[in-house]
């Protein structure tokens, strides 16, 4: 697995500060994790790739301000890491974060439609940074922009209530 460039480490470090979790989750290779956990004044879990698939690895109910996922995904069969992605999106974290790299034959590639299908948006500077990396996020507080028909005066007419019955 490529290491991860300094940019993207640089991005990463920039966008963890901005958020300052106060729980704070890393899946992925150690290296990359640690270098950026020792930036960090959240309390952190760091998990291999491996060890998130594990029932036992986070507790029960266990919830992060955000999780980082860094080349993780590569490693897994296709529907582990769905269930992965699926599992910190619904119940783990309020923010999620995926770092996609170079990957080799032998392991699993993850395209951009992969991402938008479990809700996750590729970061806009992250086209930029480096050449064959990518970054994703899922922030469940700017998921969906309400539209301008969402609202009471489209839906609830209460000066109508005594008027019409069905």
């Amino acid at each position: 697995m490529a290491t991860l460039p300094d940019v993207i480490h640089e991005y990463l470090q920039t966008f963890v500060q901005q958020r300052a979790p106060e729980r704070l989750l890393f899946i992925g290779d150690a290296p990359d994790t640690t270098r950026l956990q020792r930036n960090s004044r959240a309390s952190t879990v760091i998990l291999s790739a491996d060890q998130s698939l594990e029932p036992t690895a986070m507790r029960n109910g266990e919830r992060f301000d955000l999780a980082v996922v860094i080349n993780g995904l590569a490693r897994l069969p296709r529907p582990a890491g769905n269930r992965l992605l699926g599992q910190l999106r619904d119940t783990r974290a309020a923010g999620v974060l995926v770092v996609t790299g170079p990957t080799t034959p032998d392991q699993t590639v993850w395209n951009s439609s992969d991402f938008i299908a479990l809700g996750f948006r590729r970061s806009a500077n992250s086209r930029y940074i480096a050449p064959g990396w990518a970054i994703y996020r899922y922030d469940i507080h700017d998921y969906k922009t309400t539209p301008g028909w969402l609202n009471s005066r489209y839906w609830a007419n209460p000066e109508r209530w005594d008027d019409d019955r069905w």
